[in-house]
């Protein structure tokens, strides 16, 4: 058995899944980006084997990663809006 098989596409894609999972555990929001490559890393899977299904769910992984790190950084921004307003009015 060849464990380069896919070109370590598979291995690559595995090992950012575990890191990402990892990164948000620590409350990390670039494990949201992490997923997002092991994503593309899944999608290119899929289109070297041919799974469609592999392909779709993949797809759909990405764009819920991106909303992920989207919402976090948006989330980070509006408590750095209030802090200040909150600092603003104590003067």
């Amino acid at each position: 058995m060849n464990l380069l098989q896919f070109y370590g596409i598979d291995w690559f894609a595995t090992a950012c899944g575990l890191a990402a999972v990892f990164l948000l555990g620590n409350k990390n929001k670039f494990g949201f980006l992490v997923f997002m490559m092991a994503s593309l890393s899944w999608i290119a899977f899929g289109i070297y084997i041919g799974s469609y299904a592999v392909i779709t769910g993949s797809s759909i992984f990405f764009i819920m990663h991106l909303r992920g790190f989207l919402k976090w950084r948006k989330d980070e921004l509006d408590r750095k809006f209030v802090e200040v307003q909150e600092l603003n009015s104590a003067k």
